[in-house]
């Protein structure tokens, strides 16, 4: 059986039946290179203007054509996927080092562990997956007159190195853990080879040491850091680093267990919501899009109605231990709001992990750039939560390839420009009936016990709007708890207009406001955006019966007087007040419809 193998770690090799094959076209290897890290089949014409860009068309296919005909001289078989007009490697048919360490990698991620100790067949996986890393991707390797080609192998380059790097740190803290000190230092100085400035290598190396019984050699590579940044930065160590140094001198002997208390994660959470009741499923998906079991991608921007629980569920998702596991240097949040201060907020964010800025570098744009620097190789979550304006989200875009990215916004236009394509918005939905009234069981087990039916005819008429559910939750259990009999609250809350004047719940209030605001100034925020003429066309939807409130574009036309009412309707579904449904038809939740019945009356009164 004919074997194919393609290394490309390194200096680029192909081999067949264990034997060197000589190719002396530097373009056929880094066609051979791109179609193995492409994820689809390539075009002939895009691949022949990619690597022959000096040529005319004609010409560059005669050149690809050429390098096909001398690779499948050279190796026969099926292991070129051969189209007309595509390209694709088979392989089923060809063993790729790249690809196998990738997938190793994958493997170590995709099992589940209860604690940060990986597994033994995990163990196996990476380390077949460094044994695998020879060299750098396509070292000391170029094309000639691509820059674009040299553009993308930098680019794969620089991600496999963070991918390398994972897999070291995971082993070090493995080897760490089980006292396997000679192995985990070798993978350490490993690591720390990949860039002498990377100062969770240099600690890693400290905590080793120390816990090794090496306590003079913990403090050289201490000394050894400052002066590697000192030479070639110009600048102290983080405090991290200075902080377990400290540590080390206050006392001889350190386990690697207690060194890591003191060098633990860097992370600004949210405080972890009290109650989070029906949003398995959407944690679970939020986790798969992170990475957590399935492939990360860049960018999630989680959009949906006012109090629809995007805050709570960030929240809680910034709590998960599955997170933990899976972003080992932490995470990083922040809540910005309509007028939000983006330099306090990155300031915070630069100051947790050790970067100190002078007060001439105390801009937006200096900041964001040294953040994107410093968690260029960094495994974190950033999460920024509550975001109104595109140009108010876009400054905390700084993790690299190994940071996951979480926004919210109740915006469908600002979701919609921050996504990096449509599939990255996540429409974040109320809760099911049952799930609601469990909230509703939660807070006041007193009214659904003795009123079941009422309760859920109340969950119905909040439409699964969590914050809803909670403020009415919140103001049954009072009269409860006061002997008061609820039947007539629960009218009221029914009706709507107790559910106006409540106040937020405290543990849903953004940090740093006095007062809780009451649900009305809440929804507030949301129309004071909109000119006076948008407004009043807003209020006019209030004149819709809701559970739920729905219409169509006749309908609208006819209550705003108009001729074509699509300009309108599509200003309110961008801000989130009003949301497009099949048959060409459009809903508002019921809270939002007593907001505008409330706009209604002032504009009349």
């Amino acid at each position: 059986m004919t074997e194919i193998k393609l290394r490309l770690f390194g200096e680029p090799l192909l081999e067949l039946n264990g034997e060197l094959v000589s190719v002396d076209r530097r373009k056929a290897f880094a066609l051979l290179a791109y179609l193995a890290l492409a994820k689809h089949r390539q075009k002939r014409d895009i691949l022949a203007a990619l690597l022959w860009p000096d040529l005319n068309q004609e010409r560059a296919y005669a050149a690809l054509r050429s390098t096909l005909s001398s690779l499948t001289t050279l190796v026969p078989g099926e292991w070129l996927d051969r189209q007309r007009t595509t390209l694709a490697l088979n392989h089923d048919a060809i063993w790729i080092d790249v690809i196998a360490f990738q997938t190793l990698i994958e493997q170590s991620r995709s099992h589940r562990h209860e604690t940060p100790i990986l597994c033994e067949a995990c163990v196996g996986f990476l380390n077949t997956a460094i044994d695998l890393y020879r060299a750098d991707f396509l070292r000391s390797f170029s094309v000639d007159e691509s820059n674009e080609f040299d553009s993308w192998q930098t680019m794969q380059r620089e991600w496999l190195r963070r991918e390398y790097a994972y897999a070291l740190r995971r082993l070090v803290d493995f080897y760490g853990e089980t006292e396997e000190f000679e192995v985990a230092l070798l993978h350490a100085h490993r690591w720390l080879a990949l860039d002498t400035l990377h100062e969770p290598a240099h600690r890693m190396l400290m905590r080793l040491y120390v816990a090794s019984g090496e306590r003079t050699a913990a403090i050289r590579q201490y000394q050894q850091c400052v002066e590697l940044l000192n030479t070639e930065l110009a600048t102290p160590p983080e405090e991290e680093t200075i902080q377990l140094y400290a540590a080390i001198q206050s006392k001889r002997t350190w386990s690697f267990t207690e060194t890591a208390e003191v060098s633990r994660k860097t992370s600004i959470l949210p405080a972890l919501p009290s109650l989070v009741i029906g949003r398995e499923q959407t944690l679970r998906e939020l986790k798969g899009r992170l990475g957590v079991d399935a492939e990360m991608r860049a960018m999630t921007v989680i959009q949906g109605w006012p109090g629809v629980g995007k805050s709570t569920t960030v929240a809680a998702l910034a709590h998960d231990a599955d997170i933990a596991l899976h972003f080992p240097d932490g995470v990083l949040w922040a809540s910005l709001g309509e007028m939000p201060n983006l330099l306090s907020e990155l300031s915070t964010w630069a100051a947790a992990i050790g970067l100190h800025a002078s007060d001439s570098d105390r801009k937006v744009e200096t900041i964001s750039a040294q953040l994107a620097s410093a968690l260029h190789d960094r495994r974190m979550l950033l999460i920024v939560d509550d975001v109104w304006q595109i140009e108010h989200g876009t400054p905390f875009k700084v993790g690299g390839q190994g940071c996951g990215m979480i926004m919210t916004s109740r915006l469908n236009d600002v979701a919609q420009a921050l996504a990096p394509t449509a599939y990255d918005v996540y429409r974040l939905n109320v809760l099911s009936e049952d799930a609601g009234l469990e909230l509703l069981r939660r807070l006041a087990p007193e009214t659904v016990a003795g009123y079941p039916d009422d309760a859920r005819e109340l969950v119905r008429n909040l439409e699964g709007l969590p914050l809803a559910i909670q403020v009415a939750g919140r103001l049954l259990h009072t009269e409860a708890e006061l002997g008061w009999g609820v039947s007539n609250l629960l009218q009221e809350l029914r009706a709507g207009a107790a559910l106006l004047e409540a106040q937020v719940p405290s543990d849903l209030v953004k940090l740093g406001q006095e007062t809780s605001p009451t649900i009305a100034a809440l929804l507030k925020r949301s129309t004071d955006s909109l000119d006076e003429d948008m407004r009043q066309r807003f209020a006019l939807l209030g004149v819709f019966v809701p559970k739920p409130a729905t219409f169509d574009l006749g309908a609208m036309a006819t209550a705003w007087e108009v001729a074509d009412p699509k300009p309108f309707a599509r200003i309110l579904v961008n801000r989130g007040l009003l949301e497009p449904i099949s048959g060409g038809r459009f809903q508002m939740h019921a809270l939002l419809v007593l907001h505008a019945r409330s706009l209604l009356e002032e504009i009349i009164y």
